[in-house]
């Protein structure tokens, strides 16, 4: 089994992920078995898809056999989105995942009968996460090292941002390489002080990590250390900034760096989260108008009038002539606010994820997107106004 084409290191799901060997002109078809996450995922039969001088060439692309095994999944909140208020990193095993592939060919005997051959020919093993390509690129290599020095982490907004105290934010990355995040923290009068995090992993491994980073996770939170602390008091700092790397003795960044501006704390504001265009988990708190309402549906019948001949009234006001039934309450939330024209793009990508969060009680309410009305860019305008609706889901209501 000779593969000429093998998926990336890092692949992404959404495109073709697809394997071709070269085997001799014997060989009609291949028996293939596709191992998600180390278990089979599923088999099929693989038909000979060209020819290479004298020899048979196979085309395999298990695309298909990927979704279901891989987050975001219907029923159950992504490992992306860590505990609220504290410090956190959770391994993402349910975003990435190993894949491999074992085939056997089958030849004809003398007979004309169908033999499968007893050796199984495994492929290399890759890794696929549910990512866009970014940029104009064919390849997920900007987000690990040491394809990409520095390497990006798996989010749109690669830009400074804000926070206010109460703020959770989540950054997530590909952990291949790395063992450490360092923290560097400004005060409001100019100095700066650094804060090494052990991730407690190794260095070796290739999966998927998000480290929360909002002032409200990490300001007086918890960890292990291998330099400096969490300070305690946000309200004597401006901003502080992110990264993640390698750590032996001394601490080698490999990722981009990241800076968190940290603003005073607003009751005009929301805080969303999201299943992100890059497969990672995406942060972002909403400060303008937000209205709140709440609609009443259903199907409106009209029945007979009820008659009593015997009976004196014959029938009566109350009487239930008219009804609602097949009732539906929805809770929504009408957004409208101005960010900047960096943030504009960013917040697009809210508007067509699969998975979303609205943070109430200091808890994650599952929430979907609907009327969203972004200009992305606007030459003549100094920030981009958006407005989208928040909806809630439906409430059971008693029903005739």
């Amino acid at each position: 089994m000779s593969y000429t084409i093998n998926p990336n290191t890092l692949s992404s799901l959404l495109y073709p992920v697809s394997y071709r060997n070269i085997e001799p002109s014997a060989v009609v078809q291949q028996q293939v078995d596709v191992y998600v996450g180390g278990s089979l995922a599923g088999s099929f039969l693989a038909a000979k898809t060209g020819t290479s001088g004298s020899s048979a060439v196979f085309d395999t692309n298990i695309q298909s056999f990927l979704y279901s095994d891989v987050a975001p999944v219907t029923g159950t909140k992504s490992t992306l989105f860590g505990t609220l208020n504290t410090y956190s990193l959770s391994t993402n095993t349910d975003v990435i995942k190993s894949l491999y592939c074992i085939a056997k060919n089958q030849t004809l005997d003398s007979s004309g009968f169908l033999v499968t051959s007893t050796a199984p020919q495994y492929t290399a093993t890759a890794y696929v996460i549910p990512s866009q390509f970014y940029g104009n690129e064919y390849d997920l290599g900007d987000f690990y090292q040491p394809s990409a020095n520095p390497f990006k982490f798996l989010t749109t907004n690669n830009q400074d941002r804000r926070c206010n105290a109460v703020g959770n934010l989540y950054l997530s990355f590909v952990g291949k390489g790395l063992n450490s995040a360092q923290f560097e923290f400004w005060t409001n009068a100019g100095s700066s002080s650094v804060t090494i995090v052990d991730l407690v992993n190794a260095t070796a491994n290739n999966d998927l990590y998000t480290i929360s980073v909002g002032v409200a996770n990490i300001f007086n939170a918890t960890a292990v250390f291998h330099a400096g602390n969490f300070p305690t008091n946000p309200d004597t700092y401006s901003y502080y900034e992110i990264s993640v790397g390698s750590y032996s003795g001394s601490y080698t960044q490999l990722s981009e760096k990241i800076q968190i501006n940290i603003e005073p704390n607003c009751s005009d504001d929301i805080e969303l989260h999201w299943f992100g265009k890059y497969g990672g988990a995406e942060s972002y708190q909403f400060r303008g108008l937000i209205q709140d309402s709440q609609t009443a549906n259903g199907d409106i019948i009209n029945l007979s009038q009820p008659w009593n001949l015997a009976a004196s009234p014959k029938a009566n006001p109350y009487d239930k002539t008219i009804i609602k039934t097949n009732q539906r309450v929805n809770k929504s939330k009408q957004i409208k606010c101005n960010v900047s024209h960096e943030d504009a793009e960013y917040i697009a990508s809210l508007f067509y994820s699969p998975e979303v969060y609205i943070i109430e009680n200091n808890q994650y309410v599952n929430v979907t997107i609907a009327n969203a009305d972004i200009r992305t860019n606007d030459n003549r305008a100094t920030d981009i106004e958006i407005s989208f609706e928040i909806i809630y889901p439906n409430k059971p209501v008693a029903q005739l």
